[in-house]
């Protein structure tokens, strides 16, 4: 049979994953010769031989490709044959991966992992131990394009025997940027709080699990920056982590060497074990067993409980010596702040938060969290996207001009975003903190230096007062596009679902607040929504938020809002609320309501179940971001359908639209407390709150023809309201949209943004 030649073009991730001596390997095996090179953001490969052998070859190169490579998209056709004699690996050259796809930080493998723990091995005990399939990535890029040189690895030059495996295509460690050994990468040591050194190597990390398993509060630094960590099977260390923190009830996430240890304490569906066991290694929000038997600490409150499994060198060998041990594993950062990456602000910031500092000497390029997943009415949904997963690209439906998404206040993140493709940033934190405004600045700097993405069209927030509206308009000059709040979600819900440009749904976006299009805040919004515009259908009752944002940190607030024109004072005396100043303050924000003195009118479902946690004892106050509502689901998830609230709607005096009117379902609640257990009360509200959405939803999809309905906003996060709200659309005939690639939350703000602002040059409706 003849010899024929192909030539191919594979995009997506494929550089810095071993895809390039895979291809190498794989020729060799099929008997074909001819080449590999980088070409910026895809791998060129000719390959020449028989027609079967090539045609084994193209199958297998996308069904046996290297475990962290990503191909979005393969091209072939036939070329000229040139009778090459053998298959190589030709170099890459400078400014070839400008446009390349740096993949993410991953689990370290099982080869590498099965190394540090065998005595025959040099990598034994060796905690930075990685390859081509394996270890940090992004968080040790400085520049491109994607070599050693231009990573913080540049600082520990290769010893022989490194030299010798990074550069043969038949070692797994063939162009390992991060490649290293105990001879020539990075050293681990153990220090006190005040810095004094105390151990080295394997010894500190066996020194630093003895401590924690005696109690001992240390800080970590990992792949993209430092994690606080106690034991969380005993109760003083859990508490008193608390109490340094100064977070009361914040739940903790946790970690566990196995899926066996997890299991001793939590519940694990198929695709929470999915997520948990994967290369990625997200922090997965679990249902708690019944015979749960960590310390009570650990998630006050709640039903459930974040847990993940060791991911790097150092995590697995502290649970060497304790493989029963359950870590607590939390960022290391104040509430809404960047987390903490180096050594000197690890003893200056966590010195007394810390008793004992494990640290290393690799420098972490780009801060990156912890991702967070969690299943909701059956599939995964994002509460925090970072590391595993970014700065891979999110394929779009459809072409856009070169944009940038700047991200709202709350749970920032950056997005940017050309042709079909867009690079949403790790998790910011909240910008109002200047510290945080300015890690803002430097993950949008980083992210178009990486993506090679100029940005011509910038896009924002509608809150003029928020730090990233400003951000953009003193970058973006007369190219900034303000976009509404729930608009941009319903934005990223398309997206992230594929719909293509001329799309429509109605979307229903339920979250905390958001500025809306007439000056007041929104947050429970019923939209006719294309990419090009929106139309609001429906919302929630505007209810008063008395004292603005003290409304949404102290829950009882919203509470006497909601009901004190349905219910005399006498009666809401009775109600079993709390307020920081007492009885003044309650009378305080009662005159505050009579006479219209700084209240806030809002539309927010967010505060509404805030109110429901507070009008049943559930959470009087709020001391971390969505603690009402998610104690309000945990007591939810304890109670049965019992109680039938009544649902009525009523017509905007403005606009004529359809109304969920929420106070009438407070009072039904009001009505019921003593008759019924709060749990069986919190079951009805979110019931019955989710049915009024989802019916009016219905209704008004019927009334404009439109066959889709889609959910986003952080409300969506309630497995029970989600689910409900998906039953009602689906019972109905209607397809029902969830995210499936982005953050429901207002994490995926900014991907909404850039694709409105990258769509708009392409169309006049705007």
């Amino acid at each position: 049979m003849q010899n024929e030649a192909r030539l191919l073009h594979v995009s997506g991730t494929v550089q810095g994953v071993g895809f390039r001596p895979f291809v190498y390997r794989l020729a060799k095996a099929h008997g074909l010769f001819g080449y590999v090179k980088n070409l910026g953001n895809h791998v060129e490969v000719l390959i020449e031989g028989r027609q079967e052998s090539l045609e084994a070859f193209i199958a297998d190169l996308l069904q046996k490709k290297p475990p962290l490579a990503r191909i979005l998209e393969t091209k072939a056709k036939k070329v000229p044959y040139c009778a090459y004699s053998e298959f190589f690996i030709v170099a890459s050259e400078s400014g070839e991966s400008r446009d390349s796809i740096i993949p993410p930080d991953t689990a370290i493998c099982e080869d590498c992992r099965a190394e540090i723990f065998d005595p025959a091995s040099r990598y034994y005990h060796y905690p930075f131990t990685v390859c081509t399939n394996c270890g940090p990535r992004y968080t040790t890029v400085r520049s491109l394009p994607y070599d050693r040189e231009h990573t913080t690895m540049a600082d520990f030059p290769l010893c022989r025997e490194c030299v010798t495996e990074y550069n043969d295509p038949e070692n797994r460690r063939y162009h390992a940027q991060p490649v290293c050994c105990p001879v020539c990468g990075p050293m681990l040591w153990l220090s006190d709080s005040e810095g004094k050194l105390l151990e080295k190597n394997y010894e500190a990390i066996a020194k630093a699990s003895d401590l924690l398993r005696k109690g001992a509060i240390l800080s970590v630094k990992g792949f993209g920056g430092f994690h606080i960590a106690c034991s969380a099977r005993q109760e003083e260390p859990v508490a008193e982590l608390r109490r340094r923190l100064i977070r009361p009830e914040q739940p903790f996430a946790v970690m566990a060497k196995d899926t066996g240890v997890v299991e001793s304490f939590a519940e694990l569906g198929s695709v929470s074990r999915e997520y948990l066991t994967s290369f990625r290694r997200p922090i997965t929000v679990l249902p708690k067993s019944e015979d749960f038997n960590l310390a009570g600490p650990v998630a006050p409150g709640l039903h459930n409980i974040g847990v993940m499994l060791p991911y790097t060198g150092t995590q697995h060998l502290l649970f060497d010596r304790v493989p029963e041990a359950v870590y607590v594993m939390t960022s290391a950062n104040l509430p809404g702040r960047p987390m903490v990456v180096e050594n000197g602000d690890a003893l200056e910031k966590l010195g007394e938060i810390a008793d004992f500092h494990l640290l290393h000497n690799r420098v972490v390029a780009n801060r990156n969290d912890d991702t967070v997943i969690r299943v909701v009415n059956g599939r995964a949904a994002f509460i925090r996207r970072s590391r595993g997963f970014v700065p891979e690209p999110i394929e779009l439906p459809f072409e856009v001009k070169s944009s940038i998404g700047v991200g709202a206040e709350l749970n920032s993140t950056v997005t940017v975003a050309k042709g079909k493709r867009a690079y949403l940033s790790q998790y910011i934190g909240n910008t109002g903190h200047v510290e945080t405004s300015r890690y803002h600045s430097e993950v949008a700097r980083h992210l178009v230096r990486l993506t090679g993405i100029e940005p011509e069209y910038w896009a924002c927030d509608l809150h003029p007062a928020f730090s990233t509206t400003r951000f953009a308009r003193s970058r973006g000059g007369e190219n900034v596009l303000p976009v509404q709040h729930h608009h941009a979600h319903i934005l990223a819900l398309m997206a992230d679902n594929s719909l293509p440009a001329d799309s429509r749904i109605l979307g229903i976006a339920l979250d905390g607040v958001g500025y809306g299009s007439d000056g007041t805040i929104w947050g429970g919004e019923l939209f006719e929504s294309s990419y090009f515009g929106y139309e609001r259908l429906g919302h929630l009752l505007p209810q008063p938020m008395p004292g603005g944002d003290l409304a949404a940190r102290t829950p009882s607030r919203m509470v006497l809002g909601l009901l004190s024109g349905s219910l005399s004072e006498t009666e809401l005396k009775k109600l079993p609320l709390a307020f920081p100043r007492g009885n003044r303050e309650f009378a305080a924000v009662l005159q505050q309501l009579e006479k219209g003195i700084n209240v806030v009118l809002s539309s927010s479902t967010g505060r509404v179940l805030d109110a429901a946690a507070a009008l049943l004892g559930i959470c009087r106050e709020r001391t971390y971001e969505g603690e009402p509502a998610m104690k309000l689901e945990s007591a939810a998830s304890k109670g049965s359908s019992v109680v039938d609230l009544p649902i009525s709607f009523i017509k905007s005096g403005e606009t004529g639209v359809p109304v969920l009117d929420t106070t009438e379902l407070l009072l039904g609640v009001y009505e019921l407390i003593g008759k019924y257990s709060p749990a069986d009360l919190a079951f009805a509200f979110e019931e019955s709150l989710a049915r009024g959405v989802s019916e009016l939803a219905v209704s008004l999809a019927g009334k404009k023809g439109i066959g889709t309905v889609g959910l986003s906003g952080g409300v969506a996060y309630n497995d029970h309201i989600t689910s409900c709200i998906a039953g009602t659309v689906q019972e109905a005939g209607l397809e029902f949209l969830a995210h499936r690639r982005l953050p429901c939350g207002d994490g995926c703000i900014s991907f909404g943004q850039a694709l409105a602002a990258g769509i708009r040059p392409f169309h006049t409706e705007i």
